[in-house]
């Protein structure tokens, strides 16, 4: 797996998201996840303390074991776990069932661990120590090497006893980096306006936002920039599905990249997406939640073996910035 470097961090290019254990995957099935992964060359893993009804870490920290000095561990804090009623511990394992024969709503009960009801927000200096020493037991380890704000605002920037307080767990050595997990403005007011504090960003990688299309201009502390969630959903992918199709019936296009996008398969696709956002957009790493072997195939050849020039990813990312939003948003 190809490797990227930030400064003292190095990390594989793709990163497993653990969003999904204990969730609508079990802890049997992460685990084998988890193994497949480690062993495709992937090190990075971002899992954060709400995930999995608060015990995804747990199972992370029990895959890890051996393994930690190799590992990039991200996790994040500011979003409480949602607590399991006795009725809800017994119904997620029936529910992830029911999910594999598409039972209409029942996604809602096991999406995240259920992570979509819980509070959002909770940026105080002794819920972040609660929450790192959570973590770190959970983890197993002494400490972690990124620590997110989950969900943060343009506000929580702006707390300086919580700046602080997350440059005193750097300097104790229990994390590394410090940084957010955020929409992209607000990503934006921390490049501009944060703390040297903040030394990594993670954000959802909209291919169409102009204001993730200057990122890297921007990027001038060196931050760990860290990408999830690049097609975001069917009316993203139709978008970049539209998108490409109308540069393959484009003269002005150099005919070597319409010949590529004029017989795009769905592996080419992500080819194509993978280099704009790691090449261009300069992130350093993405983060899937992987949990089926042949998504993860398809994501490490498209990182490993990628068709598209460094010229052919320009343009690209030029036309998708500047591509049309369809009526219904995107």
């Amino acid at each position: 797996m190809r490797q990227s470097t930030c400064g003292e961090i190095q990390t594989s290019l793709l990163g497993f998201g653990c969003g999904s254990v204990l969730g609508r995957v079990g802890r049997a099935a992460s685990l084998r996840a988890m193994s497949t992964a480690w062993d495709a060359g992937i090190t990075l893993f971002d899992t954060a303390r709400s995930y999995g009804f608060g015990n995804a870490e747990a199972v992370l920290g029990e895959f890890l074991r051996g393994k930690r000095e190799q590992a990039i561990v991200a996790t994040k804090f500011g979003i409480f776990p949602q607590r399991q009623s006795p009725f809800k511990r017994m119904a997620v394992p029936v529910a992830r069932i029911a999910m594999h024969i598409k039972v209409p709503g029942i996604r809602k009960l096991v999406r995240h661990g259920g992570a979509g009801n819980d509070e959002l927000g909770q940026f105080t200096v002794e819920g972040l120590r609660e929450s790192l020493e959570t973590s770190l037991k959970q983890l197993r380890t002494d400490y972690v090497d990124l620590l997110f704000l989950h969900e943060a605002s343009t506000d929580s920037i702006r707390q300086q006893d919580l700046m602080a307080e997350l440059d005193s767990v750097v300097k104790e050595g229990k994390v590394r980096r410090v940084g957010l997990y955020a929409t992209s403005d607000v990503i934006a007011e921390g490049m501009a306006n944060g703390p040297v504090t903040l030394g990594a960003m993670q954000f959802g990688v909209n291919l169409f936002d102009p204001v993730l299309a200057g990122f890297s201009e921007r990027n001038q502390r060196g931050l760990l920039l860290i990408g999830n969630h690049p097609f975001g959903g069917e009316q993203r992918v139709a978008r970049v599905k539209a998108t490409f199709k109308a540069m393959s019936a484009d003269e002005t296009v150099p005919p070597e990249l319409r010949d590529k996008l004029r017989n795009a398969d769905w592996q080419m696709l992500l080819e194509a997406v993978f280099g704009v956002v790691l090449d261009r957009m300069c992130v350093h790493a993405l983060v899937f939640s992987m949990m089926r072997p042949d998504h993860l195939r398809a994501n490490v050849r498209a990182v490993e073996i990628n068709r598209f020039t460094g010229s052919d990813l320009a343009l690209l990312r030029e036309r998708l910035v500047n591509s049309p939003a369809p009526l219904s948003g995107a």
